[in-house]
């Protein structure tokens, strides 16, 4: 059994130590309310809902302000007395100070008049179009993931047929929003049968030979902005896309496709885009 401290200014889960742990190793969390000690079943068990937050999956951190209730079991006086763990200590290398700065460095983004904020009518429209999207099953989902076969689509064992892109059908929506564009249902229906909405970046000789929608993102990149989503959008699974099940898939695109869960950035800043404090004051309001 391996035992793994670290020290942070308040209760927190760090994913790339807890994730390289087996179930039945232990880490402790030093802070200025007490150490917590769990082996990583008990925060499984007790935090199911933590390593699927995108602080935890994509900014690799989540942490409380205050401890939660359900902690405290794990609160200890003294870790000194455990033996046979082989012990490895981790400092928070970032403290309070900073993560307040990028907070208000994020607040600053969320108003600047830089930002591109969009009406809420082609907001409200387009959250709709995903929603009866979702339901109408003659349409296809399109996912994240695997995007070493983007371009490519097959029938999910629910018959529903799913379609892998990377970010470029996210990209692709959050242009259209920004040039105030809105479509019916069955406008883009037809336009995916004609192979006219883009789902790669780049359209490589690989993509034309095994793909089925190849449109590539051309003219309709966002050459000046890095495109960031909020809620994290990744399955948190290694099971293939057909072991998936379909309503997970649904989640995944209404996370992925919905304007509101999405953000930009200049480029030039575009790697704040990848940290929890920052995103989370990004949220549309």
């Amino acid at each position: 059994m391996r035992t793994i401290e670290y020290t942070f200014s308040r209760l927190c889960f760090k994913a790339d130590i807890i994730e390289s742990l087996d179930d039945n190793d232990v880490f402790i969390v030093h802070t200025p309310d007490g150490s917590f000690r769990m082996t990583k079943a008990d925060f499984y068990r007790v935090f199911p809902k933590v390593p699927k937050t995108k602080s935890y999956q994509e900014g690799r951190i989540y942490h409380c302000k205050y401890p939660p209730q359900r902690a405290m079991q794990f609160l200890t006086e003294s870790i000194s007395n455990h033996q046979g763990e082989d012990k490895r200590i981790y400092m928070d290398l970032i403290g309070d100070e900073i993560r307040e700065k990028i907070k208000e460095i994020g607040l600053l983004w969320h108003k600047s008049e830089h930002n591109p904020h969009i009406d809420k009518e082609i907001m409200s429209h387009w959250e709709g179009i995903i929603e009866t999207w979702i339901k109408d099953e003659r349409m296809p989902l399109i996912v994240r993931k695997d995007t070493s076969k983007k371009g490519q689509a097959f029938r999910h064992p629910s018959g529903r047929e799913i379609i892998i892109s990377d970010n470029t059908f996210a990209i692709w929506i959050y242009g259209r929003v920004l040039k105030r564009e809105i479509y019916s249902l069955s406008q883009l229906r037809d336009m995916l049968s004609q192979n006219k909405i883009p789902m790669v970046f780049i359209q490589t000789a690989d993509v034309r030979e095994k793909g089925k929608y190849t449109k590539p993102l051309g003219n309709f990149s966002l050459p000046e902005w890095k495109l960031c989503h909020i809620e994290p959008i990744g399955f948190n699974t290694n099971k293939s896309l057909e072991e998936i099940d379909i309503n997970d898939i649904k989640e995944h695109f209404r996370k992925y496709a919905s304007p509101r869960n999405m953000f930009v950035l200049p480029k030039e800043i575009g790697d704040l885009g990848e940290i929890p404090i920052f995103i989370e004051e990004q949220k549309y309001q």
